[in-house]
Order: C-alpha cells, then structure tokens, then sequence
C-alpha cells in the first residue's frame, strides 16, 4: 500500500508530500530515522509508519511526549486511514493511502490550520 504524509509548510500556502516506499518507515530525532524531525519534543526513535500491509499502522515507540493520531494518544499501535491526522512532536500531517482522487488543503484562516484540512473520509464518494 502507498502511504502519503502531507505537511502544509508552516506560515505558507504550499504543502510538502512524502512518499512512503518501504515497509517500516520510523520517525524521530536520530540520524538514523526515515524522517528526521529537528523538534526538541520528539524522540530519538518516535515512532513507525508499518506500510507492509493492507492495513498500514502507526506503532509508538515510547516516546516521551506522545504520538498523536485525530488528537487521541498512540499508546502502542493504531491503523491509519486516509484523511487521519498524525502529530509527532510540532510536526503534523495528513495521511494519505490513495484510496481518494483528491485533496482539498484549502485553510480557513479563522480556525487551526490542521483541523481546517477537509478529512479525506468525510469526502463525497465518486
């Protein structure tokens, strides 16, 4: 399954996206994770994005101030959806799986950018 983590750019319109290619895809501080996240409040060793499978899970690795998914904390493992948002430290993104034809990222500049994010489950089905 292809994973997609989308990062709207702090104070800009543009969004990053980030592919997810291989099997375990860990997260955190250390030199030797997937994604590097220069943030004092997340781990060495955060968290992993487990893609093998047809249903990809977020696994925490004990970190210190939480893995957070839809605002509710990862204790151990959780499955992702398309739509679900994953906040590691002040990093957050939008999962994508690919199951939807498209995003809508447009902001509501009066709410939180992140919870203005149109959830792909809460997209009309074509």
């Amino acid at each position: 399954m292809k994973v997609r983590l989308i990062e709207r750019c702090p104070g800009s319109e543009q969004t990053q996206e980030l592919v997810i290619t291989q099997q375990d895809f860990l997260i955190g501080r250390g030199p030797d994770c997937d994604l590097r996240l220069h943030d004092h409040t997340t781990s060495r060793h955060h968290c992993i994005i487990h893609a093998g499978t047809d249903e990809p899970t977020l696994i925490d690795l004990g970190s210190s101030n939480g893995t957070f998914l839809n605002d509710q904390r990862v204790r151990s493992t959780a499955v992702l959806h398309s739509g679900d948002e994953l906040r590691v430290g002040n990093a957050r993104f939008i999962i994508e799986l690919g199951d939807h034809e498209w995003i809508d990222l447009e902001r509501n500049p009066e709410a939180d950018l992140v919870r203005t994010t149109l959830k792909l489950r809460d997209l009309p089905k074509k």
